[in-house]
């Protein structure tokens, strides 16, 4: 997360936003479990699993949804949750 969610303040990696004081650690941590997600369905689309793939890419996408997942997603015909 570059930005505070909040008050789009650069963040330089700080759990705390300089600006408004948020608290972001466990924005943080849902942001980062939504890339490992993304990362284990990229794994199994690799391995041939589209299905496993779909589903955790749909997981990835509740936690963490960035347009490149929406895409994906769309492109292997599965509908987001």
């Amino acid at each position: 997360m570059e930005h505070c969610p909040i008050c789009y303040a650069l963040l330089k990696g700080a759990n705390t936003c300089r600006r408004c004081r948020a608290e972001l650690t466990k924005v943080q941590e849902v942001e980062e479990e939504g890339r490992q997600l993304a990362g284990a369905a990229m794994h199994c689309l690799a391995l041939g699993d589209a299905a496993t793939g779909s589903r955790l890419l749909r997981r990835a996408c509740v936690k963490h949804a960035i347009p490149e997942l929406k895409i994906l997603l769309r492109t292997l015909g599965a509908q987001p949750l």
